[in-house]
């Protein structure tokens, strides 16, 4: 996979910031139990919310920071891992959107997985670009 070093250090910085983001989000749900229900509807307990701590830690977060060591390492592996993360975002925002406008509530945390799950599209996109006109 052939990208620029200027566009690399930018998905790269993105992946890292997306993946810390990811961190703090869940440091602030656990730390200050009130914020959930700016993610949540109040027809859902919070419960709902929490249940996607473990798929989050490794999908989301794991995943991203991973993404983000690999390009700057040049390592392998990083394409099958950042199309893996990419799916797992995708799923994640479209049950998020299925979850929102059926309970009418919660569209602060919609809102920002559909903001990254249209990121990791771009992103895949670049890459997918870089793949089939290596010069530029």
């Amino acid at each position: 996979m052939k990208l620029s070093l200027y566009v690399k250090k930018w998905l790269t910085l993105y992946l890292f910031a997306q993946g810390i983001g990811g961190i703090l989000w869940w440091c602030l749900l656990f730390s200050v139990p009130a914020s959930r229900s700016f993610f949540l509807s109040d027809m859902l307990p919070d419960r709902v919310l929490i249940s996607f701590w473990l798929p989050d830690l490794f999908i989301f977060i794991l995943c991203s920071l991973m993404v983000a060591y690999g390009w700057r390492k040049n390592r392998g592996w990083v394409q099958p891992v950042l199309y893996f993360l990419t799916g797992g975002i995708a799923y994640a925002s479209l049950y998020c959107l299925a979850l929102s406008l059926s309970t009418r509530g919660g569209w602060l945390g919609t809102l920002i997985m559909l903001f990254c799950m249209f990121i990791m599209f771009y992103v895949c996109s670049v890459v997918r670009s870089s793949e089939t006109h290596p010069g530029g």
